[in-house]
């Protein structure tokens, strides 16, 4: 398909008019349970980007266009996602990451999905599938009721008892690390070959170059009205790259339109491939009311090596780390500074290291706070971000401070309003720093001068409240998980490696940069065990 060509997806053939706990990790955990989950409903899907990919060079060489596509995902991440089940507060909502699946439903789901399995798939350890993973994660919200602790009663009662705005953040707990659907998906169905790098040494630093292959990208359930529409993309697809979209038990139709529109159309048939170098449009409708899935897969020319998952993660794969700390006992927020001046004295420093330079007490209305069930109460001093917009990555930090609008705050879009106008951030696209204006091109004067206080050859992006530690505030996202799913410990990046780990030192990725594979929520071992300890009932 020629450059900037349309792909159209269609419902029916018919005319009608989506690193582990370590130094710079947070300090409290407690995760949804499941009762929550219910409440909560499934997680939300990340809405990723599609056209990110098509402007990575951009991204290299300019800060601020960075920085925007960084609000950008932000933006996405916090935007308010209602419940399944409504709590005692009306039209309550939870911030879209805090949906997310952490470690404890990652094994629920999988565990349901592998049971699920004959004992002869059990032992050949094969892969779950689409439709079984979409029956597992179907399943999982309604969990609590096989269990008779939960009557429907004492369900009711504690969906009522939830009436403040705390209370409904903290129903979905305070987990440091949470996946997004599209993440949890693919780690579920690469439990095989997470399972065959267990125990096992990580492929050379640098090794030969990845030959192509696939990579699922996308796939969502969608619910149509009647001759309803449902538009995707656009997706960047790359010279030498191909996209194949499909809907199950439905036509694909694709059409050298955009964006697109009801007519035109160059294909009609299950399957329908694109070819790049361009954005690809996709659009689903049906005639009749119905419930469709839709798949995207990329057939990379040159993918990341992640030799320990089935492929790359999808585009809309994103996992968050969380930082939370006690709102109460007397327990304050550091305050830091992150000025220009500050930071450039912080580098200057032999022994850098992150030292507050006083105390807040910020209530509800100035930082996103959540109530356990318990009574006890927290609050989120900072969110790490990493999604897969970008073949390795999009990294982006954000933290509290008492003065949210300079420096690091300066930029952020007006429409980050609420306790979301509290957080500053910062954000890394590669390992070096490539921009040529030092300043960033940034107009205001104090987010300048931050900026070139760290401009270095290896790209900076340093959180004050998770990384902590001797020179953890010189350190790099990319230049830390660079090293998942290896035997190589955080404390040995920062001590061991060039530039405080900042530099690019591999050129695979066994994990695709993911710690809690191997280490951290060690979900690698988490799935052999449900695998090699599950006996079959007896026929």
């Amino acid at each position: 398909m020629k450059h900037g060509a349309a792909l159209g997806l269609l419902a029916a053939l018919a005319a009608c008019a989506d690193p582990p706990r370590e130094s710079c990790d947070g300090v409290t955990s407690a995760a949804l349970t499941v009762a929550d989950r219910k409440l909560v409903g499934q997680a939300s899907r990340y809405p990723a980007d599609g056209m990110l990919r098509g402007r990575d060079d951009e991204l290299v060489h300019s800060q601020r266009a960075r920085r925007a596509a960084a609000w950008a995902a932000v933006a996405r991440v916090v935007e308010p996602v209602p419940f399944a089940v409504a709590p005692g507060l009306a039209d309550a909502s939870l911030p879209r990451w805090h949906t997310w699946y952490g470690k404890d439903d990652v094994k629920r789901i999988f565990t349901h999905g592998f049971r699920a399995l004959s004992p002869d798939e059990q032992r050949a350890r094969a892969p779950l599938g689409d439709q079984r993973l979409d029956e597992a994660f179907a399943w999982n919200p309604s969990a609590v009721e096989e269990l008779p602790t939960w009557p429907p009663s004492r369900f009711e009662d504690y969906r009522a008892s939830i009436d403040t705005p705390e209370e409904v953040s903290g129903v979905a707990g305070i987990d440091r690390v949470q996946y997004s659907p599209g993440a949890t998906r693919h780690l579920l169905s690469s439990y095989a070959t997470i399972m065959s790098c267990l125990g096992q040494p990580a492929p050379p630093a640098i090794a030969d170059a990845p030959t192509p292959g696939p990579r699922r990208m996308l796939r969502e359930t969608v619910e149509l009205a009647p001759c309803a529409t449902a538009y995707y993309g656009p997706y960047y697809v790359g010279d030498g790259e191909t996209l194949t979209a499909s809907v199950e038990g439905a036509a694909v139709r694709s059409r050298a339109a955009a964006p697109p529109t009801e007519d035109d159309f160059d294909c009609e048939a299950a399957t329908c491939v694109a070819s790049g170098p361009g954005p690809i449009y996709l659009a689903v409708t049906a005639p009749r009311a119905t419930t469709a899935t839709l798949t995207i897969d990329y057939q990379e020319a040159d993918p990341a090596w992640a030799a320990c998952l089935a492929s790359a993660f999808p585009l809309d794969a994103a996992i968050v780390k969380a930082d939370w700390r006690r709102a109460e006992l007397g327990i304050t927020v550091p305050i830091f500074d992150t000025s220009g001046p500050a930071l450039t004295a912080l580098r200057a420093n032999p022994e850098p290291s992150w030292v507050p330079i006083g105390e807040a007490d910020p209530g509800p209305a100035e930082i996103y706070s959540a109530q356990l069930p318990n009574g006890a109460r927290y609050r989120l001093s900072a969110l790490h971000l990493m999604t897969k917009e970008l073949d390795h990555w999009l990294w982006v930090t954000i933290w509290w401070s008492a003065r949210p609008n300079d420096d690091f705050g300066a930029d952020r879009p007006t429409a980050l309003t609420g306790v979301w106008g509290h957080y500053k951030m910062c954000a890394v696209v590669a390992f070096d720093e490539r921009d040529p204006d030092p300043s960033g091109g940034a107009t205001d004067p104090s987010l300048a001068a931050a900026l070139t206080a760290v401009n270095d050859a290896p790209s900076w992006c340093s959180n004050p409240f998770i990384e902590n530690g001797l020179h953890n505030s010189s350190s790099s996202c990319v230049g830390c998980h660079q090293h998942g799913g290896t035997l190589v410990t955080p404390e040995a990046v920062l001590a061991d490696f060039p530039e405080t780990g900042r530099t690019q030192v591999r050129n695979n990725f066994p994990t695709d940069y993911s710690y809690a594979v191997m280490t951290g929520d060690e979900l690698g071992p988490m799935l052999r065990d449900e695998v090699e300890y599950w006996t079959p009932p007896a026929p």
